[in-house]
């Protein structure tokens, strides 16, 4: 059990995406062209799910791949240069939406990410939600 939970981890690239999971330890590999779907939004009240983290005012950015995975971008351990994982997904989230990829994004909740949150990157997740074709 403790290897599956310290060995899930996903990698973005400049152009790929790399998931390591328990199943797959060598990694599967994804393109941006692999993404069929992004639900993006603020969770409203805390899960009812045992073992879950997400709570209430919890931003939350997540991408479909075409063979069913989904990715939660906000659940990362870290990152490279230790940037705010909210700066690098309002520049991920750009893109995707440039390539036209399919996008569900709500403002319900937003106001309880605004009760913990600094201003700065409170306005990063409203970019992210705003930003839709």
């Amino acid at each position: 059990m403790l290897y599956a939970i310290l060995f899930d981890v996903t990698v973005i690239t400049n152009n790929k995406i790399i998931d390591y999971t328990f199943l797959s330890p060598q990694g599967n590999q994804y393109s941006f062209n692999d993404i069929v779907k992004i639900e993006t939004g603020v969770y409203g009240k805390k899960t009812n799910f045992p073992y879950s983290h997400y709570s209430k005012g919890d931003f939350y950015y997540i991408i479909q791949l075409n063979d069913g995975t989904k990715i939660h971008l906000t659940d990362v351990g870290g990152t490279k240069n230790g940037e705010d994982e909210r700066f690098i997904i309002e520049k991920l989230d750009s893109q995707y939406v440039n390539m036209d990829i399919p996008k569900v994004s709500s403002m319900d909740n937003f106001e309880y990410c605004t009760e913990n949150l600094d201003k700065i990157y409170t306005d990063k997740i409203r970019n992210i939600l705003l930003n839709i074709k």
